[in-house]
């Protein structure tokens, strides 16, 4: 496959992915906002902090506000990872591989494209459009799934996704984890925290599986390692790198030795390790650890298959 296509491919999946991602903090930010009051100024921010995009929205001199950073996160032209330009973005990479995808795949990024267009002069940023952009990502997911051949499209397709994931995951869990280790012990900020674990645990689609694992009030630390450790969770990060290491295992073996040996390492780690060796480096060490892998993998693979040699 050509190397213009896999990169197409790879990167229509990745701003699906960081789409629908970036739907879901805000959904979720929105709900904690609300919860903390209008003048929690540390909570309306939280979106920037998780998408390290605080430097950016600091320069369009907005308030700090949560429908500012909402409308910058999903509106905002010049953010080049909001929800808008990721679409958009999306529907150019799938424009330029309409030969590699099928129509139905096409049709439905190009509707929700037309969609979005739609609706921008008005910018909404409710629980319902973020509800929707979440819908149209599992409709495209499933579309996907059952119309396209198990072929290389499919594959990059499926990496795009996997390496999103997980860094968003791992995001949010740093971020939040941070915001549990420095609040006070009261009995109104156990409340408080439990409702933001809650909250973390809506954001990746967990708080059913974290019920089904534990049967038990929400616990940091069981969040932790239910979103790092656990295999059977689709947003976990051990989920996530099973995945891309099955993928690179059915992709060309003369490339990406390098990126392959790291997926291998970062599998490793999240397979046999444990949560106290976790917390023995620290949380935080360990997720910036995590991302800094997570983006040297992509890199690595960029470079393999997907740069024109």
């Amino acid at each position: 496959m050509l190397s213009r296509v896999a990169s197409n491919l790879y990167w229509m999946s990745r701003y699906l992915e960081r789409a629908e991602n970036m739907a879901r903090i805000l959904d979720v930010g929105a709900s904690l906002a609300l919860l903390s009051g209008r003048g929690d100024e540390q909570s309306a921010i939280e979106p920037l902090v998780i998408t390290d995009t605080l430097e950016a929205f600091n320069a369009t001199n907005r308030p700090r506000s949560s429908d500012a950073v909402a409308r910058f996160l999903a509106w905002d032209s010049s953010h080049p990872s909001s929800i808008v330009n990721c679409l958009q973005a999306c529907r150019e990479n799938a424009r330029s591989v309409r030969g590699s995808i099928t129509s139905e795949m096409w049709e439905n990024i190009n509707d929700t494209w037309l969609q979005v267009s739609a609706k921008r002069h008005l910018e909404p940023t409710d629980a319902a459009f973020f509800d929707w952009i979440k819908e149209r990502s599992h409709l495209f997911r499933g579309v996907t799934y059952a119309t396209v051949r198990r072929d290389q499209p499919y594959l990059f397709i499926r990496l795009g996704t996997f390496l999103e994931r997980a860094d968003n995951t791992a995001r949010i869990l740093s971020v939040k984890h941070a915001r549990m280790e420095d609040s006070d012990h009261t009995d109104d900020q156990r409340l408080a925290d439990h409702y933001k674990l809650s909250a973390v645990l809506r954001s990746v689609s967990a708080l059913e599986a974290y019920r089904d694992t534990y049967r038990d009030a929400i616990d940091a630390h069981r969040v932790a390692q239910l979103l790092i450790f656990d295999p059977t969770l689709p947003r976990s990060l051990r989920f996530c790198f099973d995945e891309v290491q099955l993928i690179l295992a059915e992709m060309p073996q003369t490339q990406a030795r390098a990126a392959r040996r790291l997926a291998a390492h970062i599998v490793a780690l999240l397979k046999h390790g444990e949560l106290e060796d976790v917390y023995g480096v620290g949380l935080d060490a360990f997720l910036e650890r995590f991302l800094r892998n997570n983006v040297r993998l992509g890199e690595s693979l960029q470079a393999a298959y997907m740069e024109i040699k």
